[in-house]
Formats: C-alpha cells, sequence, structure tokens
C-alpha cells in the first residue's frame, strides 16, 4: 500500500507540473517628449529604460510623423527591435501626420484600423491579433478625445469602437489601450465588461485626485474582467538626474495574466 500511495503521488506531482502555466503579458502605454530637443536630448535614454522594463507590447500615443523626420515611435521600435504599425486618419501622402503607434515583439496575425466618429475629424483606431506563448487575444489602440469633447461626442466614439470590436473580436481575450478624455465613471459605462488597470472606479483601489485629472481618465490600459487578471502596474519613469527635478513620467507599464486562454481563433458560425 505504502508503494502504490508513493506512485500515485509521484503521478500527481507530474500531472502538476505537466499543466500549462497560464500566460502573462506586459504592456506599455507610452507618450514620447514632444518637443524635438527634449526628444533627441532623452531618446536615447529613453531607449534604455524601455529595454529594462522588457514589455511584450508598446502602445505610444501622440506619435506626430513629418515629412523630414523619422517617425519617433518607430525609431524606438527600431532601437528595441520591435515591429512598429504607425496608426493614422491622415493620408500618407500628408507632409505631416498625427496617430499613434503599436510596437510589439510577439507575432501579429492580423491587423486592422477604423475610424471613430463623433467629431468633423474622425480619430483612427487600431487592432492586432496577438500571439502570446498558446494564447491569442486582441489588442485595440484608440485615442478618444474628440475636438468638442462632448459627452455625446465621446460616446459616439465609444458606440463606434464597441461595434467594431463586436464585429472583429471573433470572442478572443480583448485589451484595449487607449487615451480617454472621458471620466473614469463614464468611461466604465461605455465600455462595459472592461476594467481600467491605472483608475480603477471601485471605492476601495479610487485614487485621490484632485482638479484635472477627476475630469478625465488620462491614458490607461483597459482588460477583459473575464478573460484577465490584474497583476501590478507601475509608472514609466525618465529620472532627470537632478534630486531637486522630478522624473519625466512618460506613461504606465501594466502587467496582466491571460485567465481566459483561447489557443486559436474560434470557429465561424454556420
Amino acid at each position: 500500500m505504502l508503494r502504490l500511495g508513493c506512485f500515485g503521488l509521484l503521478v500527481l506531482s507530474f500531472s502538476v507540473l505537466a499543466e500549462p502555466a497560464t500566460p502573462v503579458i506586459k504592456i506599455a502605454s507610452l507618450r514620447l517628449p514632444t518637443a524635438a530637443e527634449a526628444w533627441t536630448d532623452n531618446r536615447e535614454r529613453i531607449v534604455e529604460l524601455m529595454q529594462g522594463l522588457q514589455a511584450d507590447v508598446i502602445v505610444v500615443q501622440d506619435v506626430h510623423q513629418s515629412g523630414d523626420t523619422a517617425n519617433p515611435a518607430c525609431w524606438l521600435g527600431g532601437r528595441l527591435k520591435y515591429s512598429c504599425d504607425f496608426i493614422s486618419s491622415d493620408r500618407p501622402s500628408q507632409p505631416e501626420r498625427h496617430g499613434s503607434a503599436v510596437l510589439s515583439r510577439l507575432t501579429a496575425l492580423e491587423d486592422a484600423i477604423t475610424l471613430l466618429h463623433g467629431d468633423q475629424t474622425p480619430a483612427a483606431a487600431g487592432m492586432q491579433r496577438l500571439q502570446l506563448n498558446q494564447a491569442q487575444l486582441n489588442l485595440y489602440v484608440a485615442r478618444m478625445r474628440p475636438g468638442e469633447n462632448s459627452t455625446v461626442a465621446r460616446g459616439h466614439q465609444a458606440a463606434d469602437l464597441r461595434s467594431w470590436m463586436d464585429a472583429t473580436s471573433d470572442g478572443l481575450p480583448t485589451l484595449i489601450v487607449g487615451d480617454f478624455a472621458a471620466t473614469t465613471d463614464e468611461l466604465v459605462r461605455q465600455l462595459p465588461g472592461f476594467q481600467p488597470m491605472r483608475r480603477n472606479p471601485s471605492a476601495y483601489r479610487r485614487d485621490a485626485r484632485a482638479g484635472k485629472a477627476d475630469n478625465e481618465h488620462g491614458m490607461d490600459v483597459l482588460y477583459q474582467v473575464r478573460s484577465f487578471a490584474d497583476i501590478s502596474r507601475r509608472p514609466i519613469e525618465l529620472t532627470t538626474g537632478s534630486e531637486a527635478d522630478a522624473p519625466l513620467v512618460l506613461g504606465m507599464l501594466a502587467t496582466l495574466r491571460v485567465t481566459r486562454v483561447v489557443s486559436e481563433q474560434p470557429a465561424a458560425a454556420p
């Protein structure tokens, strides 16, 4: 009986070891310095900072691309050896283009772009389907800051984003990385089923903020509650080298565990 008991424990231990660990993804939401001098003076230090963070995906907001200069986000992606996907509603022929960029070291299985209306100038939103170990997931990128910035305009953009996700997500675990003008409570109502990493609306985790920060949500990573678990978040800061000067805050790094692993795209219904 003792031998059988030991054998049973051995089989159980091997079965536990054989169970695949649920994958973890690290996503950086970033805004690079926009002033030319600030960017050129700090870009090498930003490369070193991001190399140390080892993010799987870096989403850069407020990217300005000029015809005579390199796209700063794609320059950063090149130094990190990440792919770069520039998302813009401006025509490629325009000398000045504005948008966002997705830098990734994961395999992109699909990508797409759409427009979010609610303003005279629609905003561009992007999507990538990524392979993370054995899991597939959707990453949507959106900057929802209409020029009019009314509740109605923000609602139109959120409705466009929801409709697009319904049409393209294929039931896979989904993340949204963006810059949002709505308040936290409004944003959660606009995108049901998603939870913000940076400013959780729960009374137990509400940030004690004042002034303008209470009137808009800002840059964040939103995760699908039924598909991900919040592990940690940390600010991405570039030290100035002087104790008297505050560090330059570039964004945040979100670490999430995929709790609902889908290894392949679900088959379409007949």
